[in-house]
């Protein structure tokens, strides 16, 4: 081919190959910047926003707290108004623990702001921001039209009077008192953690760009390199021999200094070829290797345990892929080898099996340090069922009358679940969920949990609490179930009849509907204040009568079977599956 010919293809090739990349990388600049960076700014705002309603919600379930205990008889207005105020004017949130929540009434008059105390009791109809924004006249707005929503005005910063900052709020109107309540969050530190975002952003766009400009560049100049060799071949084969005699002096320097052990085999396994890494690996020499086998060179208990299994990968004639096996050095060494081979046919007639053709690999240290993992994987779960122990614990020191009752209907619960084929990391967060189903009753009056007759109208409503309440203690741990969430979903019922939230069958967790069965078995056939118990045949019949309707039908077969078959005893004091 002539030499004019042979550049123009180089240059082509060049071109092809470079067009793509420059597109590339300018397709990366613009998803960066112009999709995914004001998608993640408007994402984050949306999660600020999201945080401080979350928040307002939470400060007017505490008044709501206070208010039905006023509705209850057991505060005057004025003691529960008095209460709820001094709770909220010492909460505190933020990386500072500087932002907090105020409260005003629709007139609007300044009930309670923690850090303009100048304020309170005071007309505040006619305060102005900077902008020319009345903001407690457009919170009464807000909660009129809406009953809550967000404002933006501009505001003092937190607890320093000079500093003049914008703000957005979000606001909620607690209509039983006529008070709205609410937070906000600065719109200086939303930039701010904005414009760190992109800044990291930035810097690491920077950094993949300029490693795929190099990557171009380097995959450009390759292939203009492979193209001059390939012009080379065609004007010299000579000079092609020679390339090849030194790619094949390449491999074998290759071959020589990797940091496995490269062997080769006949097909009964007895090495044929053993580099010279076998030495640094074993302290044998590649000679002292020939002709034996890896179980020759592996310790005396894993050649027992492992000589089938090694014979049957020979005779399977399939590839080897990680077979593991302890070994000795020339020095007593222990030393743990992972084998990995092909098998090599033979290519005269019909294919035969010569032999293998593999790489070991020293893993000693990872063998070490996964021991390592699993026992800390080990403690950290111990650690993880302790805590939960004690969390249980302190719900059932606030209740003696049902003391136990978590652990009976954890066993019980648990027990359905692996009757009905869960698998086991399911069944430990059913497990995890059922011994704190209670830990709501914490904040429940203890007169309440004692009280030797049937609870009121009111009194029912309160104890009704103790699943959200769960929930709110539960949600910020991060457990690996949700674990939170069947907490509060355990008193719902298929048919919408069960509470807080009247959730109806598919909306209901599967956890949660086999811990609602375990809990009325259990709760009906044990002892309480204002009740003998029941006994098992009423709890059964309850469950019967609701199967399908209110309770989970497979769950409430299961807890049916395991009682009937005896595969777990309860009676009323005790739950004891048999195989769990």
């Amino acid at each position: 081919m002539p030499q004019k010919r042979l550049q123009q293809l180089v240059t082509s090739i060049s071109f092809r190959i470079a067009l793509p990349s420059l597109f590339t990388i300018l397709l990366f600049i613009a998803a960066i910047f112009y999709v995914l960076l004001p998608q993640l700014e408007e994402s984050f705002i949306h999660r600020k926003q999201e945080a401080i309603k979350e928040l307002t919600e939470t400060v007017w379930s505490l008044l709501e707290s206070y208010y039905e205990r006023e509705q209850s008889g057991e505060l005057t207005r004025q003691d529960a108004q008095q209460r709820a105020t001094a709770r909220i004017r010492n909460l505190r949130y933020g990386p500072e623990k500087k932002d907090y929540f105020w409260i005003n009434d629709m007139h609007p008059r300044m009930i309670m702001h923690p850090y303009r105390k100048d304020l309170e009791g005071e007309d505040i109809s006619t305060f102005q921001d900077a902008n020319g924004i009345f903001p407690f006249i457009e919170f009464v707005r807000i909660v009129k039209e809406q009953e809550s929503g967000y404002v933006n005005y501009m505001w003092q910063w937190k607890d320093d009077p000079e500093k003049i900052s914008a703000k957005s709020s979000y606001v909620m109107a607690f209509k039983p008192w006529g008070w709205i309540i609410g937070t906000g969050m600065y719109i200086d530190d939303v930039e701010a953690e904005i414009a760190q975002i992109r800044n990291k952003l930035s810097l690491i766009s920077i950094g993949i760009l300029c490693i795929v400009s190099i990557l171009a560049a380097y995959s450009i100049r390759q292939s203009m390199v492979a193209d001059r060799e390939r012009r080379a071949i065609f004007m010299n084969r000579e000079q092609l021999m020679e390339s090849l005699e030194q790619s094949n002096t390449r491999f074998r320097n290759l071959l020589e200094t990797t940091s496995d052990w490269i062997w080769e085999s006949d097909q009964d396994g007895k090495y044929t070829y053993s580099s010279s890494r076998v030495t640094d690996m074993l302290g044998f020499d590649p000679e002292e290797t020939i002709g034996k086998t890896l179980m020759d060179i592996a310790s005396p208990r894993s050649a027992a345990q492992l000589a089938d299994a090694f014979e049957k990968l020979l005779q399977s004639k399939q590839n080897i892929d990680g077979f593991e096996c302890t070994c000795l050095g020339k020095s007593g060494q222990i030393v743990v080898l992972e084998n990995n081979a092909v098998p090599v046919f033979s290519h005269n007639g019909e294919p035969e099996l010569v032999g293998y053709r593999g790489i070991a690999r020293d893993i000693t240290e990872r063998k070490i340090a996964m021991e390592a993992l699993k026992k800390s994987r080990d403690d950290l779960h111990a650690s993880l069922e302790e805590t939960v122990s004690s969390l249980a614990s302190t719900a059932e020191n606030r209740d003696p009358y049902t003391a136990g009752h978590q652990q009976r209907v954890d066993r019980l619960a648990c027990a359905i679940a692996k009757n009905l084929g869960l698998p086991p990391e399911q069944i430990e967060g059913l497990h995890i969920a059922a011994l704190l189903h209670d830990i709501g009753k914490i904040t429940l009056p203890f007169e309440y949990l004692a009280k030797p007759t049937s609870l009121n109208k009111d009194e029912r409503a309160i104890i009704r609490h103790h699943p959200e309440v769960g929930y709110n203690i539960l949600k910020t741990i991060h457990f690996p179930w949700p674990v939170a969430e069947i907490v509060y979903q355990h008193h719902e019922v298929l048919d919408g009849s069960g509470y807080p939230r009247g959730l109806t069958d598919q909306d209901i967790l599967l956890e949660a509907k086999i811990l609602a069965v375990a809990d009325v078995v259990e709760a009906m056939s044990s002892h309480r204040p204002y009740r003998p118990s029941l006994g098992i045949e009423k709890a059964m019949d309850e469950i019967r009568k609701g199967r399908g309707v209110r309770y989970h039908a497979p769950s409430v077969d299961s807890c049916l079977y395991l009682i009937q078959e005896k595969k777990i005893n309860g009676n009323g004091d005790d739950w004891c599956p048999v195989f769990y």
